[in-house]
């Protein structure tokens, strides 16, 4: 990270990389399919995802009926580390992919917050818009455990992680590490 940048501004050119590049793959994939469709959410009733449910970058209904993800574009290595610290929190960044996070903590996630979370940023079931003032966009996706959640942020705005980082520490975590859930970015 560079000196003349905040972790605030960090955090936010990570995802607005990452949403200018969705913003192309979906108009270019509307080019060459009309009908296809951004942000429909899917159940996906024999997977680990959290709520059991899905939201590919283009649904297309088909026939045949088919989903496509971008490949972000790479990077030339890693995003330098960085951290910031409140009183009762401190959260260091190993690295951050928009589309493919990965959050540990000392922590112990509950079910009513991290669902509450992901109620309000993520796709409602009749296709209602996700809840909450303030709502840019939506995840596409989270898998969790008590002390990690891996997640696709997809469109949300960087309120998203800030609001999960609060999750965490109201389940008592002190120490949050954010890395890439991939093995290697």
């Amino acid at each position: 990270m560079s000196d003349n940048l905040s972790v605030g501004e960090a955090i936010a050119s990570v995802r607005e990389d990452y949403v200018d590049q969705l913003n192309a793959f979906i108009a270019e994939e509307r080019r060459g399919e009309p009908a296809a469709e951004p942000g429909r959410r899917l159940a996906m009733p024999q997977s680990t995802l959290f709520a059991r449910a899905y939201v590919p970058d283009i649904y297309v209904a088909g026939p045949p009926e088919r989903m496509s993800d971008l490949v972000p574009r790479k990077r030339a290595g890693k995003i330098p580390p960085f951290a910031f610290s409140s009183p009762n929190l401190r959260v260091e960044f190993d690295d951050l992919w928009w589309d493919d996070l990965r959050l540990d903590h000392n922590g112990s996630f509950t079910a009513p917050l991290i669902s509450a979370w992901f109620r309000r940023w993520f796709p409602a079931e009749d296709g209602t818009p996700p809840r909450g003032e303030g709502v840019e966009g939506f995840i596409h996706s989270a898998k969790v455990d008590e002390t990690w959640i891996t997640a696709d942020l997809g469109s949300a705005s960087t309120k998203a992680l800030y609001e999960l980082l609060n999750v965490a520490q109201k389940c008592g975590a002190t120490l949050v590490r954010v890395t890439a859930g991939r093995a290697s970015a």
